[in-house]
């Protein structure tokens, strides 16, 4: 009599852990780069997001901001953090929303712009 329930609730486990696992998106580092900027985000996701950007050696400051052109919507920018010579960390919610995102960066005097799909 044990058997047969034992057997029931592993695949049903086995079924919960397999529909969880389709569900769940994927959080795949993203990398961007043009410009001589490249940025690496942990995931193309709402939520916080880690951003690590790579500037010039002479770039002194960095910030990040998105913008979402079909729903009007912008999110406040994210001051990065040096944490050597060409090499930033900001730590943020940048996409407050699934959709076409366009990320902002800038390094700098300069401004550079990448869409994204955000899941």
């Amino acid at each position: 009599m044990k058997r047969p329930i034992i057997a029931v609730v592993a695949a049903v486990v086995v079924a919960l852990g397999a529909l969880l696992f389709t569900l769940v998106p994927s959080a795949d580092p993203l990398r961007l780069s043009r410009s001589g900027v490249t940025v690496v985000l942990d995931k193309a996701s709402t939520g916080a997001v880690a951003a690590e950007v790579e500037v010039p050696a002479d770039v002194d400051a960095v910030s990040l901001s998105a913008t979402m052109p079909q729903m009007g919507h912008m999110t406040s920018e994210t001051v990065a953090q040096q944490e050597q010579p060409g090499r930033f960390r900001a730590t943020g919610e940048l996409f407050p929303m699934a959709g076409l995102w366009e990320l902002t960066v800038r390094a700098g005097h300069e401004v550079v712009t990448f869409e994204i799909t955000v899941d």
